[in-house]
Formats: C-alpha cells, sequence, structure tokens
C-alpha cells in the first residue's frame, strides 16, 4: 500500500515537509514586503534620471544584504508578466552608502532594462542575490589609473570612483569616457561634482555620434590614447564596456595591465555563421522534446517556445543560465568555436545548437 504523505518515520521528515521557512517567509511578506528569513529584498525608495535613456534606482534593502565591493554587479529578480526574471545590473554607489544604487540603461531588445525605466516606481520591492564580480580594486591601490568606459559600462567605474573619493584617495585618476552624444551621458553632473571636488581625478568625455562645443568627437585612437595619457605605461587600466571598444582597447594598450569587465549585448554576438536546419532538443527534466532553429542562442530560442530556464545577464558572464549538455554539438557565440559532442556544462544564452542535443533543463 502506497504511504499517505502526512506519514512520517521520523518527527524531523515531518518538520522537513512543512518547509517553516517557506511559510515563515510567506507570512513576513505579508506583514510588510521587505521581510523575509532568507531572500534579499530592497524596495526602491528614490529614482534618478541620468540620461536619456538610463535611470538609478535608490534602494533601501532589509537586512540580508550583505554589501558589496566598488565595481561588483548584483543579480535583480523582479516580476515581469507573470514570471521572475532576473538580470545583472552593476552597483553605481559606493560600498558605505546607506542606500546601494543601481543604475540601467535601455538596451535594445532588453526586456527588463525597458521594464525599470519606464514601469519601476518608488516603492515597488526587487530581489537581489549576492554582489559578485572581480572589476574591483585591488588590495593595494595604485598611484597612478587610467580608466576607459563606453556607454553603461561607466556604472562600475561611478562606483569606484565615488569609494576612492571617501577613502580621500591621493594618487592620480584620469577617465576617458565615450558616449553617442551629450544627452547620452550617463553621470555627467555626478561626474562634475566628483571633479570639481577631487584634485586627483581628471575627466575626458568623448562624444562618437555627434559633434558639440566643449567635448571630444570621435573613436579611440593611439593619438588620442597617448596624449590624454604620456605616462600610459606608469597606470593600471580599468576598462568596461561594449565589445567594439574593449577590442581596439585592448590592442592600443599592448602590455600595460588590464582589468576588464565585457558588457556584451546580444545584439553583438556573432552569428555570422548560421546553423543550418532545425535541431531537434531534448529537456531530461522536463520530459520535453522541442525543435530549435539554431538561428538564435539556446536560451532566446528557449524563451520564444515559452520555455523559461535560470538565465541573468544574457551576456556570458553571470553564469546563471549554465546548464549540462549530455549529448550533442553547440556553438559558443563568443568565439565561435564548436562543441564536441560529449557530456559538458554550456552557458546557454551565449551557445547555439549544431546538432540533437540533450540537455538537463
Amino acid at each position: 500500500m502506497k504511504t499517505l504523505p502526512f506519514i512520517y518515520n521520523q518527527p524531523k521528515e515531518f518538520l522537513a515537509s512543512l518547509q517553516p521557512k517557506e511559510w515563515a517567509d510567506f507570512i513576513l511578506g505579508e506583514i510588510n514586503p521587505l521581510f523575509s528569513l532568507t531572500a534579499t529584498k530592497a524596495r526602491v525608495i528614490g529614482i534618478r534620471n541620468e540620461s536619456l535613456d538610463s535611470k538609478t534606482l535608490v534602494l533601501k534593502t532589509n537586512r540580508n544584504w550583505k554589501g558589496f565591493q566598488a565595481g561588483q554587479h548584483v543579480p535583480v529578480t523582479i516580476e515581469i508578466a507573470g514570471r521572475r526574471v532576473t538580470r545583472f545590473y552593476s552597483l553605481s554607489s559606493a560600498p558605505g552608502d546607506k542606500n546601494p544604487t543601481i543604475t540601467v540603461k535601455k538596451q535594445n531588445g532588453g526586456l527588463v532594462s525597458h521594464f525599470i525605466n519606464e514601469r519601476v516606481q518608488v516603492g515597488d520591492i526587487l530581489e537581489l542575490g549576492a554582489a559578485q564580480g572581480d572589476f574591483v580594486l585591488s588590495k593595494e591601490i595604485p598611484n597612478k589609473i587610467l580608466m576607459i568606459a563606453g556607454g553603461s559600462g561607466i556604472t562600475p567605474i561611478h562606483s569606484i570612483l565615488q569609494d576612492l573619493s571617501k577613502r580621500d584617495y591621493k594618487g592620480q585618476v584620469k577617465l576617458l569616457y565615450f558616449s553617442r552624444f551629450r544627452e547620452d551621458i550617463i553621470f555627467y553632473d555626478s561626474f562634475a561634482k566628483l571633479e570639481a571636488e577631487n584634485p586627483w581625478l581628471e575627466i575626458k568625455h568623448v562624444l562618437t555620434d555627434v559633434k558639440a562645443e566643449g567635448f571630444d568627437f570621435g573613436f579611440l585612437t593611439n593619438e588620442m590614447l597617448h596624449s590624454f595619457v604620456p605616462d600610459l605605461t606608469d597606470r593600471l587600466v580599468y576598462l568596461c564596456g561594449p565589445a567594439p571598444l574593449q577590442g581596439p582597447a585592448k590592442f592600443m594598450l599592448g602590455d600595460v595591465k588590464i582589468i576588464s569587465e565585457l558588457f556584451l549585448l546580444p545584439n553583438q554576438v556573432n552569428f555570422s555563421t548560421s546553423s543550418k536546419g532545425p535541431k531537434e532538443v531534448v529537456l531530461l527534466q522536463s520530459h520535453r522534446t522541442i525543435l530549435l532553429k539554431g538561428e538564435k542562442s539556446i536560451l532566446d530560442e528557449l524563451e520564444d517556445n515559452g520555455i523559461y530556464a535560470p538565465s541573468g545577464c544574457k551576456m556570458g558572464i553571470c553564469h546563471t543560465c549554465v546548464c549540462k549538455k549530455v549529448s550533442g554539438s553547440v556553438t559558443n557565440l563568443m568565439n565561435q568555436t564548436v562543441s564536441g559532442e560529449g557530456e559538458e556544462n554550456i552557458q546557454i544564452c551565449v551557445s547555439r545548437a549544431e546538432a540533437r542535443l540533450e540537455l538537463d533543463l
């Protein structure tokens, strides 16, 4: 005879079945949405416009928040149209600030970035994961630093500069920041204030799309780099932004030590060698078999079919989407390498199906 589900041999088995922490979280959440025994939650207590298409959210976190290092990013989970979606965003405030901030720029096709900029309001609750990332200050901060950023890649650098200012840094930092046009510059007023208050900081804004009085114009060149930083080889370089900036920058910097973080947007992933024909994909945990066209990443094609696997950044950075490929071949869209047919872990946000796949999903 089948054992009834509420009969247990040991008291601890019965207690475990009740999932007391989940029940407690539910009850606490009804009292106050910020209350939780396990989850890190944050209420939006302020919203600032930083540019035409980016906003800063000022957050009040619950006691589960463990803080962060300047330059790190954090998983942000939000409910959109009835489903929970997670993306990674860099903290833009200094670690010691009472209320941490994240700054989000709208991205083409970015579900969460558009939702945050257009729909999130003061009072809304977000769920945060643990801060992570190695784009941080070293224990021994060098005397001379060069920072190069493009677009939303400025966010972790803004956090680092805020941190240096609070530490009463005595060295020298130069920042080269590329934006499309004047109104596209994120943190323009904040940077002006930082530069005025800290004699160790020098900032050069460069516009790439529209010329404007008082701003440099164009893309990064050797001449621009060495004119702004004659002592380049004496500096540690922090580089953050999209691939079209990072590739040339790394080539020009040569042997100079670089700490970098790549912001690879979905429209920058290389689909130049497309897959031929649909591929059968077996989802072992879900007991489902579907056909993927091989025209997008596995993650995107699963979502097109109404299947939402765990994911975060969709850029190949956070590894939230890693799953086991039991069999079959995929192409890594970051470097166009083709995998073997055997078992291995893959990032489905930057992998494309090349042959029949079995995935542990």
